[in-house]
């Protein structure tokens, strides 16, 4: 081969590496691909990431350009005088003023999720009993709670996991009781009446038929079990006495509030990360046009504010 030849056959060695190059990263390594970047928990920027290689570098040659570590994450600033550590936290998530009687006035409180700091999984359960809720005028104290109602005897400290949620209801309502929501307080809506509305949904107590006819229960009964509307305790009264005592008695163990919670107490999905209290006010807290609402720790320090 002569000079001309050789060097002629180098250039094309060089071009084509160029042109593989090129239709992978851009010529010389182009911008690459977009990565996450570090952000922060509420929102994460892309940033651009660059695969480009060196020419010339020894044993470095055509080798990518290693990448330098990402920065480490900002920790989050240390609490103004005044501030609670669980600033950005918990937030005042609704405030509901507008209704005439102080049961329809309530405010709900979350804890991480979404958009504040913190996730919805991980983390430590915060006691949030004791903290305050107060408008320019007046404030209130959260108060214990029922784990589960009534079945628990005595109250509880409620202690929120991250992405769970307090609705606080500034009058006495219907159902006077705080306590914890669960798969089959659904049932409690049969007899009271909630601010802002309870599940309606709950498990299913009913077994398939077959299993109904293996306990020998007549056709009469197993119609009647099948059309129990979900979350409803039947009344069963003369002219449901065709049914049969042995029926009866299936009917009113499983087939109510304290059936369900003795069914399905068990399952890992039967407590949920909602609580309910009521401040059990004779007057309105808020003002209905202007105010400006603030929840503080137990220590008084501020938490949140809502203004409308």
């Amino acid at each position: 081969m002569n000079p001309a030849a050789a060097i002629m056959f180098l250039i094309g060695i060089v071009v084509a590496y160029f042109s593989i190059s090129a239709g992978e990263d851009g010529m010389f390594g182009g911008s690459g691909p977009i990565a996450t970047g570090p952000g922060t928990s509420e929102i994460r920027n892309p940033q651009p990431v660059s695969r480009g290689g060196r020419l010339f570098g020894g044993g470095d040659f055509f080798r990518p350009s290693p990448q330098p570590a990402p920065p480490a994450s900002t920790p989050p600033p240390a609490p103004k005088p005044g501030e609670s550590p669980w600033k950005d936290k918990v937030r005042i998530a609704t405030v509901s003023r507008s209704g005439a009687r102080p049961e329809q006035e309530y405010v709900i409180i979350r804890y991480g999720g979404g958009f504040f700091r913190g996730s919805s999984s991980g983390g430590e359960p915060l006691d949030v009993t004791g903290w305050r809720v107060a408008s320019r005028k007046s404030s209130e104290s959260i108060p214990r709670a029922f784990n589960i109602p009534e079945i628990d005897a005595a109250e509880q400290n409620i202690f929120l996991p991250p992405g769970g949620e307090l609705i606080i209801v500034i009058g006495t309502p219907s159902y006077q009781r705080s306590f914890r929501e669960n798969s089959c307080v659904g049932y409690l809506n049969q007899s009271h009446a909630f601010t802002p509305s309870l599940s309606s949904s709950c498990p299913d107590s009913r077994t398939d038929r077959a299993a109904l006819l293996d306990r020998g229960f007549s056709g009469v009964c197993i119609d009647f079990i099948e059309r129990i509307p979900t979350c409803r305790q039947p009344v069963i009264g003369f002219e449901q006495s065709g049914i049969g005592q042995a029926c009866n008695e299936y009917v009113r163990e499983n087939f109510s509030y304290v059936g369900c919670v003795k069914n399905f107490r068990d399952q890992k999905s039967f407590l949920k990360n909602a609580w309910r209290v009521s401040l059990r006010r004779t007057t309105k807290l808020f003002d209905p046009r202007h105010d400006i609402v603030t929840l503080r720790d137990g220590s008084g320090l501020l938490v949140d504010e809502f203004e409308y």
